[in-house]
């Protein structure tokens, strides 16, 4: 018992994390690959299941991160005039999230499904965005967090709080440059259409075919970020480094590409990996998007870890976890098919 309460004290702070649940009311169908089933209405009980184990805990999550895609793209192909299936899935999924303990935040990434079923625009006005969000603008608010304002006075999908005095934790926008959820005329498709048919010449730009190794990346799917938020990232890691924080970093697309498949990697990864590195700061990066367990540890250290997607877990398991974080490290504890695993940071 001596251990066990001394294991408890030296855990800072905890948080709950789930990614990929991509819930439709659909029949399951097979991956694009063919080499999984994705189970469009179980992850919805996965959902539950999640949100009952949270409530359930001893020490119950400070707040929960959902890494991205929280509904799937076939809701936007079933709307039509008479009913809008993207805006109800949406509600089903984050009525489930409601069912936590009064007042815990939900901090929701921006993944590409988010953007087949809504414009950025209407993503913006959402919930999904933490300052439209009564439970994450307020925590956002008691945290050390304001809302980023981008030159042309909208709210961006990245911004950064302090849970704890010794932790920064950065949220990055995977699509803040991309072709989806854009209007062509937009400043935001241009540059992303020009970025990915430097090297995707298909027809179908959902497609990789003719391009080899990390050129697979350029695909629709996939994003980039851009130059004005990678100088807010280089901003608020200087500010973190100088006050002796420790950063952490969520972003839906990879940035990493050794641990994953190329092709769900981030158009300018190297860009941000460039940025990281310049910091010491930087302890670990959490990613979804790729849909199974991804992890590698980069020259300065940095844990890159991919968690499993709900939408794939088997009819009897399931996908999410709760992070334990301490001075020295962060615990998952996984639940289903994520496994846990002590992330110790470089000294």
């Amino acid at each position: 018992m001596i251990c066990e309460r001394n294991s408890e004290r030296e855990v800072l702070f905890s948080f709950g994390l789930i990614t990929d649940i991509q819930y439709a009311d659909i029949n399951d169908r097979q991956n694009y690959s063919k080499t999984k089933w994705r189970r469009y209405r179980n992850a919805l009980v996965c959902l539950q299941e999640a949100v009952a184990q949270w409530k359930e805990e001893k020490f119950p999550p400070a707040f929960i991160v959902q890494l991205g895609d929280v509904i799937d793209g076939f809701n936007s192909h079933a709307s039509n005039n008479k009913r809008n299936f993207s805006k109800e899935a949406l509600d089903t999924v984050l009525n489930e999230f409601s069912k936590l303990p009064h007042g815990t935040p939900v901090f929701h990434n921006l993944g590409n499904h988010e953007l087949y079923n809504f414009s950025r625009e209407e993503l913006a006005r959402s919930v999904l965005h933490p300052f439209n969000s009564c439970a994450s603008a307020s925590y956002l608010s008691m945290h050390q967090s304001h809302p980023v304002m981008s030159k042309g006075g909208t709210k961006p999908f990245y911004f950064s709080f302090t849970p704890h005095p010794k932790f920064c934790f950065v949220y990055l926008d995977s699509y803040d440059v991309s072709i989806l959820g854009e209007d062509e005329s937009s400043p935001r498709f241009k540059q992303g259409i020009e970025m990915i048919r430097r090297h995707n010449k298909n027809d179908d730009l959902q497609s990789p075919d003719g391009l080899c190794g990390l050129e697979r990346r350029f695909v629709r799917f996939n994003g980039a970020i851009g130059m004005e938020q990678l100088l807010w990232l280089q901003s608020t890691l200087r500010k973190a480094e100088e006050q002796g924080q420790k950063v952490v970093i969520f972003s839906h697309v990879p940035i990493y590409p050794k641990m994953v498949d190329s092709m769900t990697t981030l158009w300018n990864y190297e860009d941000v990996l460039e940025v990281l590195w310049q910091f010491r700061c930087v302890v670990a990066c959490f990613h979804g998007h790729t849909h199974e367990y991804g992890y590698g540890v980069d020259k300065k250290g940095i844990h890159h870890y991919v968690f499993d997607a709900v939408i794939e877990a088997p009819l009897d398991s399931n996908a999410f976890a709760t992070l334990h974080v301490k001075d020295d490290s962060i615990v998952i504890e996984g639940f289903g098919i994520v496994e846990n695993q002590v992330l110790k940071f470089a000294q």
